[in-house]
């Protein structure tokens, strides 16, 4: 098995169940997903492949389908063809559309964001994407400072910089995301941005941000609060995303519990985006 291979699991779910597999298959390392019309596709690194993990997430979120998945090892540069052959743009209404060099601009859209990723990224996330970048729309962003944790491929804290953002730090814990995040700022033209490999005890000690944006899942969600919050300016945002909503109301009360007010929250294809605010200045001890 070489470095460029990849593991590829095939379940069949119809599609009301799959926004569920995709849920929890991303909490133990699945990356990537394909929603289709009787089945999914899920896509994990060899070393994050766990055969019994596997069958026992299977059998506690489903356990009357007795799923049997199909699973085989498939080459990088095969799946990447595949994937330019099929990935499709994401358009927030008329703010921003999302697209691969590949494909033909709307030219609708206020804003635009080119997206070529290093590695497969399926179309189980497209949610989420959506979910954040609408809330960008929202906010004013213009000479703020913005941290983009978890930035993949670096969508979110790229369109921020085109928002005019002051300052902006993207943080990710794996090398082919920085990498490719910064390979996509290129790509976009846009300068002058803070790239970091690691987690969030890799945030820069003195950063205090005015807006964090953390599409990531609940599990590192809930463990990151308090970093978070240590990075978050007074009267600053905080938004959450890769929450699947039977997941919402234990992290809200985790956030809120931390002394934060939730001002927004909004619902796509079962995926939640949560929004808080500070209410009292964070603790930076």
């Amino acid at each position: 098995m070489t470095a460029e291979s990849y593991i590829q699991v095939r379940i069949d779910l119809p599609p009301p169940q799959q926004p569920v597999l995709v849920a929890v298959l991303s909490e133990i390392g699945y990356y990537a997903f394909e929603e289709l019309d009787d089945h999914a596709l899920a896509f994990v690194l060899p070393a994050d492949y766990n055969p019994e993990e596997l069958a026992t997430t299977l059998q506690q979120f489903f356990p009357e389908q007795a799923l049997q998945p199909t699973v085989e090892t498939i080459a990088a540069r095969d799946w990447n063809a595949e994937w330019e052959k099929n990935f499709e743009s994401v358009r927030v209404g008329e703010f921003c559309e999302i697209r691969p060099p590949f494909r033909e601009s709307s030219g609708t859209t206020e804003h635009e964001v080119l997206v070529m990723p290093k590695m497969a990224f399926g179309t189980g996330h497209h949610a989420t994407t959506w979910l954040m970048v609408d809330r960008l729309r929202e906010l004013e962003v213009a000479g703020k400072k913005v941290l983009d944790m978890g930035c993949g491929t670096g969508v979110l804290g790229i369109l921020a910089a085109k928002l005019g953002a002051g300052s902006v730090t993207l943080i990710d814990i794996d090398r082919w995301s920085t990498d490719n995040t910064a390979e996509n700022a290129t790509l976009n033209g846009v300068k002058g941005l803070e790239i970091i490999e690691g987690d969030a005890t890799a945030i820069p000690a003195d950063a205090c941000y005015d807006i964090i944006l953390a599409n990531i899942n609940r599990n590192v969600l809930e463990a990151d609060r308090d970093h978070f919050l240590r990075h978050l300016q007074r009267g600053g945002e905080l938004v959450l995303s890769g929450i699947y909503n039977f997941d919402e109301a234990k992290l809200t009360q985790h956030y809120l519990a931390a002394g934060l007010e939730l001002v927004s929250r909004a619902e796509r294809n079962e995926w939640v985006r949560l929004a808080f605010r500070t209410l009292t200045t964070p603790d930076k001890n």
